[in-house]
């Protein structure tokens, strides 16, 4: 019998089924929230540390508060993820600003919703998708720049993406990834994007999530002697690359076969993104930036 899985929410540790989120939560009615979503791997959690800052910087940024200390969070995350017997796992991480008194409500005077939510780890396409790349292309609809809602806000109000997401679904791709108001490269749907052109490295350096995956590549192709440039880039130079691939916690590298009707050169994957996608897994099987579920 398959076993039930338990969340963390407000201080319990509850079944699945039993779990429930007021419909007048802050989170629901308004987006009015905070995530982040760590992974792990054989047992081992990766830079969960790196995480919990980025979470916290974008809970001080949104003026949200929470009743967990960073370390009460990370022992939170990794019971949650204990309890449900999970070796490799996505878990993601929640604060909502909660429910009001009333139906016009002063956002200072609020008591948090905390989640963490563990599920069997996830991979954004199949292995047989992997193996061969994705098809991707440039959304219509351009990213937030900073003055409106910085990137760097983990918040819960995903719609863009989910409309980039089902614009390229229903044009026959498999992702979207969208410019920023000058026209650069941004990001895609849940991903940071990385190209390669005459063995150097490439990556967009604004209007983006500081991906802490993307950090890793980069800190990896730096291992490796690749040349990094962050940078500005254009669609030209995505359709002019030698490899095109994006980074995410689900998986790693994800290599792009076609983007926008252009196909890249082969081999797809191309031998940057191979060779710095093993160095990633070698990384994670190896425990380095780890934290063991074993950990009390």
């Amino acid at each position: 019998m398959k076993k039930e899985p338990i969340l963390y929410i407000n201080g319990q540790y509850i079944k699945l089924s039993e779990a429930r989120v007021s419909p007048l939560d802050q989170g629901f009615l308004l987006g009015d929230g905070i995530f982040d979503v760590v992974s792990s791997w054989k047992g081992v959690i990766f830079k969960l540390d790196r995480h919990l800052e980025r979470f916290f910087d974008s809970l001080r940024a949104a003026r949200l508060e929470t009743t967990l200390t960073q370390e009460d969070w990370r022992n939170v995350i990794m019971e949650t993820t204990r309890l449900n017997g999970l070796e490799d796992a996505s878990i993601r991480f929640i604060v909502t600003r909660g429910v009001p008194e009333g139906v016009v409500a002063d956002p200072r005077d609020m008591q948090p919703t905390e989640i963490v939510w563990p599920a069997p780890y996830v991979f954004l396409a199949d292995e047989e998708t992997r193996s061969r790349g994705i098809r991707m292309m440039i959304s219509a609809t351009r990213a937030f720049p900073p003055d409106t809602l910085d990137p760097r806000f983990k918040c819960l109000d995903r719609l863009a993406s989910q409309l980039i997401r089902l614009e390229a679904l229903e044009a026959g791709y498999d992702d979207a990834l969208w410019l920023d108001k000058e026209g650069y490269v941004a990001e895609a749907a849940a991903s940071n994007i990385f190209m390669v052109k005459n063995g150097a490295l490439y990556t967009p350096n604004t209007g983006i999530l500081r991906g802490i995956t993307r950090e890793t590549f980069l800190e990896l192709a730096s291992r490796a002697g690749i040349p990094v440039n962050e940078s500005h880039i254009t669609a030209f130079d995505l359709f002019a690359a030698d490899e095109v691939f994006t980074t995410s916690t689900a998986g790693g590298a994800l290599a792009i076969r076609e983007l926008s009707g252009r196909e890249m050169p082969s081999p797809v994957p191309g031998p940057i993104t191979t060779q710095l996608d093993a160095m990633y897994w070698e990384m994670r099987d190896g425990g380095e930036y780890g934290t063991s579920l074993q950990q009390t």
